[in-house]
């Protein structure tokens, strides 16, 4: 032991990236990434020493119990003779820090096969004597307890009708019950013995190599025994109570912790390839309760291969994130499903889109006794939740209404509207990707779909019949309203492509703006009223960038939520490795391309690492090559990419702009005070012109009508006290007759204006904070607020 351990000490001792382990009896602690850059050898050595020096408490400090989990989470190449001089040393250790020793200890005794842990037997028993002896920390005492007696399993061998549960690193929640539900398995221990076996040593990656799910096939084979019990282990994986973990110096609570992410993953992979009907719901649970990530990937990449039932809840789990990386598996993972059944990704999610189990009334009716709850979706997607009892119809539901029943109806009404919204999002995605059905498909997947067509029947749509392509509105009867008012049938040979005003002559746009506002359609999102963002004589001069957005200063906080509701990924500024540079890239897939947004730190107003404010700069497009992106030329982006790219550039500025910001007026000597008077009053943007047009068409139909006007960039309304002008861009305000700021904060989340029936799309915020402050002004005398007051005084 002696010669071993004068070995570890000499290679601890070398120098570490200055950090010198001059003294093995009192090591001096080491900064956590410097484990990182170690070799295996080394860290085990490092990892000698540590324990030899918790053993005898000689110097030993805070530190050195997270250096010691820290070296352990590492796969280090562990002997017999390694681990046997582990637990002599332990044997000496002071109830200070015999816990954190033997934690060590079981650790590098579980990388070891059983077959070498037969001859630690002495030592596991020891140690576990040790520890039931010990009174310290009795909540960690009793997991090293459950470790030691797992490792005593898988060294002797098991007696008939024990499962061998030494692959199992006891640490988090659910390793704990997982070996207490194991032990008390008495029928077909072996097969599930042989399982966890193989199912610990899955390689790294989400998706395992094909001679790997054979042999899972194979042990599970013909035992449905054994299969109920990995679905019984996984329910586990969600349902258990977390446990504390330490990892790399951070405290946190976790159910399925980085030590059993791998077994976790190879019994999923195991249930995939027996093919349970129960696997995509146990998924979509385990999932929502966000496990170890490694766990998280994997849960995608099963639900990939799980066909086309499992595409339903993969479209579930994307709705609920935002994460760039958590998308990018869910693709991945519709990618697999859609090769899979030999068609595309947006195909296959257009066909795997719930009915909710509406009927053709856009109804669903769920009895409970005399009560009947109706989940119900009308025409303008709106989700409604009623109730009949007594040939009555109310709103909320009688007091004798079935818990369970009310329970379901809300939690089914909160499950279709979010339904509704991806479905929304998805819609809008299609104007980018120009497809095309037939006829006959187009109006089962969209038109008579009983979720998709509350939206689709208000969208505009090019209807191709032989050789004439006309724009035209759906109805629910088949017929297609042309923008004169004419309709068509069309013919059974026909197909339907989205319209998108980028292609469309400008005339044409202006004529179905005026029929959406005189016959009150309201859209979903802007579609006639879409802004469009064409190629500039400057930017064909620039070639491969555009600089029409840069130099503008936005919040940064609010512009990086922004980028990720729009799926631009992008590195967050600031912090401990985000950088001063930011680099914001949204896909358009169906064209293999990407655009770039590229914006900088603006400043550390913020204090500390967190970044207040950005600057914006350059727009350029990249083209998939392979695994590599090239810069192409702004003249080969295809007119709807490059439109629908800046148009989700301008909404960052338009939005996030410190010129929208009401209170900046009172930072006049503020560097950045120019740009702010400069944009808050200046020349409206693209969807600045579009809201303009708007009010114009609504001013007419306001109880303000009077009072209001426009003029310029301006929606001009007289009060009592005084006459106002509120910018249509930015929503600053201008008070006659010298001009004064009039500031009004508008309140967070402001959607809808009261007096206002109609507009012809859903999300734009500052046309409602526009028509809001009008009205609010438009009856100044009526105004309470006293910080209003006083300025307006």
């Amino acid at each position: 032991m002696g010669t071993l351990l004068a070995a570890h000490r000499d290679r601890a001792g070398v120098l570490i990236r200055g950090v010198r382990m001059d003294n093995p009896a009192a090591p001096t602690p080491i900064d956590h990434d410097i484990l990182r850059t170690l070799s295996d050898e080394r860290a085990l050595s490092l990892c000698v020493v540590l324990v030899e020096s918790a053993a005898a408490h000689r110097g030993w400090e805070w530190t050195g119990g997270r250096l010691l989990a820290d070296l352990g989470r590492r796969s280090l190449p562990w002997t017999p003779a390694d681990v046997d001089l582990l637990f002599t040393l332990a044997r000496g250790a002071t109830h200070q820090t015999v816990i954190t020793v033997l934690k060590a200890a079981a650790g590098a005794a579980e990388s070891l096969d059983p077959a070498d842990r037969a001859g630690l037997v002495a030592h596991f028993r020891e140690a576990l004597r040790q520890v039931e002896a010990d009174s310290y920390d009795p909540s960690q005492r009793g997991r090293v307890a459950l470790r030691l007696r797992a490792l005593i399993e898988s060294a002797v061998p098991a007696a008939p009708g024990r499962v061998r549960v030494g692959v199992i690193h006891v640490e988090d929640g659910w390793s704990q019950v997982a070996v207490e539900r194991l032990l008390a398995v008495t029928v077909d221990t072996d097969a599930v013995s042989d399982l966890l076996d193989h199912a610990g040593r899955i390689p790294p990656g989400p998706r395992p190599s094909r001679s790997w799910l054979k042999r899972a096939g194979d042990l599970l084979a013909g035992r449905r025994g054994v299969v109920a019990l990995v679905r019984e282990l996984l329910e586990l994986a969600h349902t258990c109570e977390p446990a504390e973990l330490d990892y790399w110096g951070v405290t946190y609570r976790a159910r399925v912790g980085p030590s059993s992410a791998d077994l976790v993953r190879g019994l999923l992979w195991s249930a995939q390839v027996t093919g349970e009907q129960w696997l995509p719901s146990l998924v979509l649970a385990l999932a929502e309760s966000r496990p170890e990530p490694r766990v998280l990937n994997t849960c995608y990449a099963v639900l990939g291969r799980s066909g086309t039932q499992a595409v339903g809840v993969l479209m579930r789990l994307q709705r609920a994130t935002r994460d760039r990386g958590d998308l990018a598996q869910i693709a991945k993972a519709l990618d697999e499903a859609a090769d899979r059944a030999g068609i595309s990704r947006s195909e296959l999610t257009e066909q795997t889109i719930s009915d909710a189990g509406l009927d053709e009334r856009r109804e669903r009716r769920m009895a409970g006794g005399a009560v009947t709850g109706i989940l119900a979706l009308d025409d303008l997607a709106k989700v409604s939740a009623a109730w009949e009892y007594g040939g009555t119809r109310t709103a909320r539901p009688p007091e004798h209404a079935d818990p369970e029943l009310v329970k379901a109806l809300k939690h089914d009404a909160a499950e279709l509207r979010k339904l509704v919204t991806a479905e929304r999002d998805r819609l809008e995605d299609l104007l980018v990707e120009e497809r095309e059905w037939p006829l006959e498909t187009w109006r089962q997947r969209y038109a008579d779909h009983p979720v998709t067509g509350s939206l689709a029947l208000r969208l505009l749509w090019t209807v191709i019949d032989l050789d004439r392509a006309v724009t035209a509105l759906p109805a629910a009867d088949g017929r297609f309203t042309l923008v004169t008012g004419e309709t068509i049938v069309p013919g059974p040979q026909a197909r339907v492509r989205v319209w998108h005003p980028v292609a469309a002559d400008p005339e044409e746009v202006r004529l179905w703006r005026a029929y959406i506002l005189a016959h009150e359609v309201a859209q979903p999102f802007k579609q006639a009223f879409r802004e469009v963002y064409l190629l500039t004589p400057a930017e064909e001069e620039t070639g491969v960038y555009s600089n029409r957005f840069a130099a503008h200063v936005l919040r940064y906080q609010q512009t990086y939520a922004l980028m990720k509701e729009r799926r631009w990924a992008t590195n967050y500024l600031g912090g401990w490795d985000g950088g001063y540079d930011g680099e914001a890239k949204r896909d358009f897939p169906a064209q293999g391309l990407r655009a770039a947004f590229y914006h900088q730190q603006a400043g550390d107003e913020g204090g500390g690492h967190e970044v207040m404010f950005c600057t914006t700069d350059q727009v350029r497009f990249q083209r998939s090559c392979g695994r590599q992106w090239e810069t192409v030329s702004l003249a080969e982006v295809p007119p709807v990419v490059f439109s629908e790219a800046m148009r989700d550039v301008d909404l960052f500025i338009g939005v996030a702009s410190i010129a929208t910001d009401p209170t900046w007026a009172d930072r006049g000597t503020d560097r950045r005070f120019a740009y702010w008077q400069g944009v808050a009053f200046g020349d409206l943007t693209p969807g600045g012109q579009v809201r303009r047009q708007v009010i114009e068409h609504l001013l007419p139909k306001l109880k303000i009508r009077d009072r209001a006007r426009l003029a310029g960039h301006y929606l001009v309304v007289e009060g009592r006290k005084r006459t106002y002008r509120i910018h249509v861009g930015s929503g600053n305000i201008l008070m006659s007759p010298n001009d004064q700021y009039l500031c009004i904060v508008p309140a967070r989340g402001t959607k809808k204006v009261t007096g206002v029936r109609f507009v012809p799309f859903e999300g734009d915020e500052m046309l409602a904070v526009v028509l809001s402050k009008a009205f609010l002004l438009a009856d100044d005398h009526r105004i309470t607020d006293p910080s209003i007051l006083r300025q307006i005084g």
